[in-house]
């Protein structure tokens, strides 16, 4: 399991590995918390604290620079990407996922299977039970929700100047473009809040703020978080115009340079 993060996420560890812990028993694997500089442990968990930036901890470095090195570093093929604020709230099919895992590492043609119903978009049935194909020609195919993935498909995907967000929408048109088989729980099967293979919250951090979900959740379970020092996703400010501005102004190099790239993959 690998477990995406940065340090300025810490007090999501907590609660995530508090959830993880009861709501995931069967779990015996080792987790790859992918952290910059620190080093966090839970009872009764194997935790690997990756320190992707352990070595230069004073130079700024980007979301995908992160998560290259973090992957670098895994010695699985197979890997199941989870976020540190995707809280668990009721146990995990804990028989799904290895049946699921095992099938990728016998079938290498099969990059990603996506676990939730809140992913991507299928576009047909296929040849394994309760798998759909995922589409080809949509904006995000390529998701950081819950999946099974080939380590190898997302070292080939990502590019080292992108942000999470940049990832999925340009990553999305290379695997298209690649024809990259991936494939999603069948929707008729898995519905959210009805039968989840991996129950959480989707998501509980949005824009630096706490998504009001996790109220209940972590009070049931007496995790306690002061709420006050992110604040909620419904009490943020609108951002100032000119902010605005200057956040896409600053995203015109990567998009230039997505094209530029896609143009070259469609000529070979």
């Amino acid at each position: 399991m690998f477990v995406n993060t940065t340090d300025s996420f810490e007090d999501c560890w907590i609660p995530f590995f508090t959830l993880f812990k009861k709501y995931w028993p069967d779990y015996t694997g080792k987790i790859y918390l992918n952290t910059e500089t620190k080093v966090f442990t839970f009872p009764g968990l194997d935790i690997v604290s990756v320190q992707n930036n352990i070595n230069t901890p004073n130079k700024k470095i980007t979301w995908s620079e992160c998560l290259i090195r973090a992957l670098n570093s895994i010695e699985n093929e197979v890997i199941l990407y989870m976020q540190e604020d995707y809280f668990l709230k009721d146990f995990v099919k804990n028989d799904l996922v290895k049946k699921y895992a095992q099938m990728m590492e016998e079938h290498s043609d099969i990059q990603c299977i996506h676990l939730t119903d809140q992913a991507v978009r299928a576009e047909s049935r296929s040849e394994y039970d309760h798998l759909d194909k995922v589409a080809l020609n949509q904006r995000y195919r390529v998701s950081c929700q819950a999946a099974l993935w080939h380590k190898s498909e997302l070292l080939d995907l990502v590019r080292k100047y992108e942000d999470a967000w940049e990832f999925e929408e340009f990553g999305s048109k290379r695997s298209a473009l690649l024809e990259r088989d991936y494939l999603e729980v069948n929707r008729e099967y898995v519905k959210l809040n009805h039968f989840d293979i991996i129950p959480y919250i989707f998501t509980g951090i949005i824009q630096g703020r706490w998504h009001e979900e996790t109220v209940p959740l972590f009070h049931k379970h007496d995790i306690v978080i002061d709420f006050t020092k992110r604040g909620f996703v419904n009490e943020a400010p609108s951002k100032p115009f000119m902010k605005r501005i200057k956040y896409k102004l600053n995203k015109i190099p990567n998009i230039v340079r997505n094209r530029m790239e896609l143009r070259l993959l469609k000529l070979k």
